[in-house]
């Protein structure tokens, strides 16, 4: 087969072949692999939900703690300003419309959002 050896190289070509074949083929599946993968930091690096329940939170302290009707409007309005005027330099956006029903019972309507999240309370 090679005039230059003086052995005939029949079995080695296959051998040289199965590895390339076996590195293009790994080669191959890595590619794809480093598509698939999920990133389950992604639920950490959102937290509008924390956000969301510590806000309802203070609403509803704010709630048990207010002496009158006219102050519980004034307290839930300062309340929203100051978690707006925090969050918006975060890149949150915050939405709400509130009704003072009694001097201890606000009803309310809260949205919190960010670019990969949006929740909603009605």
């Amino acid at each position: 087969m090679f005039k230059f050896t003086k052995y005939k190289l029949k079995g080695q070509w296959y051998i040289v072949a199965a590895v390339l074949f076996s590195f293009s083929l790994l080669t191959l599946f890595n590619i794809f692999d480093s598509y698939s993968r999920i990133d389950y930091t992604s639920v950490l690096k959102n937290d509008e939900d924390l956000i969301f329940l510590n806000l309802i939170e203070e609403i509803n302290k704010t709630e048990k703690n207010s002496e009158n009707k006219i102050n519980l409007a004034g307290d839930i309005e300062d309340l929203f300003e100051i978690f707006d005027e925090c969050l918006s330099g975060k890149g949150y956006y915050i939405g709400y419309n509130f009704t003072v029903i009694s001097k201890n019972k606000v009803n309310y309507a809260l949205t919190i959002g960010r670019k990969n999240m949006l929740i909603k309370n009605y």
